[in-house]
């Protein structure tokens, strides 16, 4: 006879997920979640951290799971609330950010009996109608109505969250909240193994210690998915081992120490900087690239060329060696397997090589006057410092920081694919509470524009009401600025309103009124940024800050320029090409 009484459902999630080593659970109370939220308080070392809206809760879930190399968890309520999350939900998807979405449901006898209850839609509605709206950005899900299989269907879940990478779902009706389960589950962990195939596997990695020790000049690729699926650590002493030119991607940038002597600038096609784009197409001979993400703005608008007769590839869904793929292999075996052959013997693989360290040319070594975007990027990157956690926000903000020099072993995040504005406000709480949780010393640091603020501005007050105190510079070019570079640039929809006292915004959400410490000021100039800049305090970062710089709202960083003068050119040659087809049809008499 077991010696484990049962616990509740709703313990048995919350203590599988500290299992987990996630101590924070994000989102939003609501009457169909209430209960199994009472459940978190049962857990040593677990607690809940309010957001204000389930949209800002996805964001920071997402995040959380950036920073702490772990699943953000999200609980929301049925219906209203798992809606107002799925845009955050979508953007985890498309990024691989995954985190753990928890939605407190009607009962099963509510649903059975189509009762039209608050949050559903129409009579004798369908109470898993928004559950099939949530497929296609999911991983997996679970709809826990069955006593029998709830145990193993939250193992699986979790499992998954953690090989994928991606958003997966648990839906809880308020019933089972307090189903006892058997305990004795929680005395086994989780089986986190990603090695499916180790023949396979090994087959691989023999494949590509073969062709490194025959390439005369290889160089490594750093991209995001390595970041994400927490390979950060890996790759960088992969690349200290064997010693080879790294590059990383706009996405991915951070992911190779830029203070480094082996990096070599960062790789955007077309899009990069002098000589980078030939160094990976043209120069190597053989490219190792672990965990690309190949998005439009991730390769220069699609003008990465690397012949695949030179590429390897390790990604979460494949591994390829020279065009021969292996589908279904995740690579952090691999990875792990190629990094013991270095550890054994890097100087097997070693080449005779040398390497430049590759530095960013200054764009604007200006002394004094307006500022302009060319300074402003690489002087935030000369303000990072060593372990600094940098959020940068879609729009000019994710096209101009890449032109900046981080210090050593900073973490750079963008939502440069996924591109919801707004996202980094509620990204930099759930990036907040992991660097809390991680002990980390180093500063959060949130760069963020004037319109994109104005989406979730409501959040800061999470970072005041928690205690956390990150930097902000607010780049304030009054509007849309990115939208005026792609279509409109006079257009009124492009507007923001301009009468934001910003300068009152640490106030209004209880920078002073609760005793809490905070820091306002605004550039207009050079002078007065370099002041800002230099001061001691500011540096140090002892109080949630905020530091506005002015900048011409027609004024665009080079890379965002490039990707719209690409996007426009193809479009135009889709457009003379669908003219052609036309104008051919009309001459055979196929339209009249």
């Amino acid at each position: 006879m077991s010696n484990y009484k049962p616990i509740p459902l709703g313990e048995y999630l919350f203590r599988r997920i500290k299992s987990l080593g996630i101590s924070h659970i994000l989102g939003c109370p609501g009457d169909f979640n209430l209960t199994l939220l009472d459940h978190i308080y049962n857990v040593d070392g677990l607690s809940w951290i309010g957001c204000c809206n389930e949209l800002n809760g996805a964001y920071a879930a997402d995040g959380y799971a950036r920073v702490r190399d772990l699943p953000g968890v999200l609980v929301t309520t049925y219906g209203v609330g798992e809606l107002s999350a799925m845009n955050g939900v979508a953007g985890a998807y498309a990024e691989h950010a995954g985190f753990i979405h928890i939605v407190g449901n009607t009962s099963r006898q509510l649903q059975q009996n189509k009762i039209m209850i608050h949050h559903t839609l129409e009579a004798n509605p369908d109470h898993g109608v928004y559950r099939g709206m949530s497929g296609p950005i999911r991983s997996t899900s679970a709809f826990l109505d069955d006593e029998a299989t709830m145990a193993s269907e939250i193992d699986r879940v979790l499992f998954t969250a953690i090989k994928t990478r991606l958003p997966v779902y648990l839906f809880v009706p308020t019933d089972v909240v307090d189903t006892p389960l058997n305990a004795a589950r929680l005395e086994t962990p989780l089986d986190l193994n990603l090695s499916t195939r180790p023949e396979t596997e090994g087959l691989i990695v023999n494949k590509i210690l073969e062709a490194i020790e025959k390439s005369r000049k290889p160089c490594i690729l750093a991209d995001v998915l390595a970041k994400r699926h927490a390979a950060t650590k890996q790759t960088r002493r992969l690349i200290e081992l064997a010693g080879y030119p790294a590059f990383s991607t706009i996405l991915g940038k951070g992911l190779v120490d830029e203070t480094s002597p082996l990096f070599g600038g960062m790789y955007n096609g077309s899009m990069s900087f002098p000589g980078i784009k030939e160094a990976v197409e043209n120069d190597a001979d053989l490219i190792l690239n672990i965990g690309p993400h190949l998005t439009s703005s991730n390769t220069g608008a699609f003008t990465r060329q690397i012949p695949e007769n030179k590429l390897i590839v390790l990604h979460p869904h494949y591994c390829s060696v020279f065009g021969e793929r292996f589908e279904g292999i995740h690579f952090i075996p691999v990875l792990g397997a190629v990094l013991q052959a270095f550890e054994k013997d890097a100087q097997k693989f070693r080449k005779g090589n040398t390497v430049t360290r590759f530095q960013n040319p200054i764009l604007d070594d200006s002394t004094s006057g307006p500022l302009k975007q060319s300074y402003i990027w690489q002087r935030i990157g000369r303000f990072t410092k060593p372990d600094d956690i940098v959020f940068v926000e879609v729009g000019t903000s994710q096209f101009g920081m890449p032109d900046a020099t981080l210090a050593a072993n900073v973490q750079y995040e963008t939502q440069i694919y996924w591109s919801s504005i707004g996202y980094t406000v509620g990204a930099t709480l759930g990036a907040l509470v992991a660097a809390r949780e991680n002990g980390h010393k180093g500063r959060v640091i949130l760069v963020v524009g004037d319109g994109s603020l104005q989406m979730s501005v409501q959040e800061i007050s999470s970072y005041i009401r928690n205690g956390f105190t990150p930097t902000i510079f607010l780049i304030n070019n009054d509007g849309y600025t990115i939208e005026r570079e792609i279509h409109g640039p006079e257009q009124q929809y492009n507007d923001i309103c301009t009468s934001w006292d910003h300068m009152k915004m640490l106030d209004f959400f209880g920078g002073r009124q609760k005793g809490f410490k905070s820091r306002s000021v605004e550039a207009r100039t050079v002078e007065e940024l370099e002041e800002i800049m230099g001061d001691s305090e500011f540096i140090s970062n002892d109080c949630i800050q905020l530091c506005e710089i002015y900048v011409d709202k027609f004024d665009v960083p080079w890379i965002l320029r490039g990707q719209v003068d690409a996007h426009k050119a193809r479009l135009k040659v889709a457009g003379e090409q669908q003219k052609k087809t036309w104008e051919s049809l009309v001459l055979a008499g196929t339209f009249v």
